[in-house]
């Protein structure tokens, strides 16, 4: 499962990256060479740029790919560390699944509204945060899960070493 999501998001943000560089290069050409620019290319990179950076970060989330601030965490003993990233862990859950709430309403709302190049609803450009938030909270839960089991683990071992 956790393939077939990495590949999804992999494959999202190639294709975004690769259409808006596309779009952009193109409009370059034809309005300096033959001076008549695509009007809608700029929409067309800028709704890939939003898909790009959302479904970009749940990929990089994926990874760990993120940069973190983990220096006061290293110097803690490691049942504590365990404990900080359980807690890290779970929160990410709660603050992903918000947010994943709240970009479906806001994606909902956006529906009847038209973008001014291309006429397409908003809500396809706000979906990707949709996207985005909903693969980022399917790796917070994996991430707790993988935690817990962890902890327990720790937890079982230390015990049956006393």
């Amino acid at each position: 499962m956790k393939k077939v999501i990495n590949r999804i998001e992999f494959g999202v943000a190639s294709i975004a990256i690769c259409v808006a560089v596309f779009a952009t290069a193109l409009n370059v050409v034809l309005r300096y060479c033959f001076g008549r620019p695509i009007y809608q290319a700029e929409e067309i990179a800028t709704s890939m740029f939003v898909w790009l950076v959302f479904v970009g970060a749940a990929a990089c989330y994926g990874e760990k790919a993120h940069i973190g601030i983990d220096c006061i965490v290293n110097l803690l003993p490691a049942r504590l560390k365990q404990v900080v990233e359980l807690l890290t862990s779970g929160i990410m859950v709660l603050i992903t699944a918000v947010m994943t709430y709240m970009s479906v309403l806001f994606t909902v709302n956006a529906g009847a509204k038209l973008t001014a190049a291309l006429r397409l609803p908003y809500s396809w450009i706000d979906a990707a945060a949709v996207m985005g938030f909903a693969l980022m909270c399917l790796h917070a839960i994996e991430f707790f899960i993988s935690n817990i089991k962890s902890f327990r683990s720790d937890k079982t071992g230390k015990e049956d070493a006393a």
